[in-house]
């Protein structure tokens, strides 16, 4: 699994509740940045533009209300997935859709 996967999994193992805003905006920040031009990941690349504004106003319940389908977005991505990925993008989708 790639590290970039491996951490935010880790990072989400505690709960949502349990990640700070900062590290939050750091992590979406970042995957935004992975994820901006790769075949598929679209819908990904505007759901982590949406859930970055919000974390960043500060609207930790709109961020909230918008991870389910974040995590519906990553579990449609699996199967296109690198093999070493798949389990990993189906942990965290898990995650975020609670």
């Amino acid at each position: 699994m790639n590290e970039q996967l491996q951490q935010t999994i880790d990072a989400l193992s505690g709960g949502l509740q349990g990640v700070p805003a900062s590290a939050a905006v750091a992590n979406v920040t970042s995957w935004h940045q992975t994820l901006d031009g790769v075949p598929g990941a679209e819908t990904i690349v505007e759901h982590l533009a949406s859930l970055k504004a919000a974390l960043e106003s500060g609207d930790l319940e709109g961020a909230a209300a918008l991870l389910p389908d974040l995590g519906a977005a990553t579990e449609s991505i699996v199967a296109d997935a690198p093999a070493a990925d798949q389990d990993g993008l189906r942990q965290l989708a898990a995650a975020l859709q609670g």
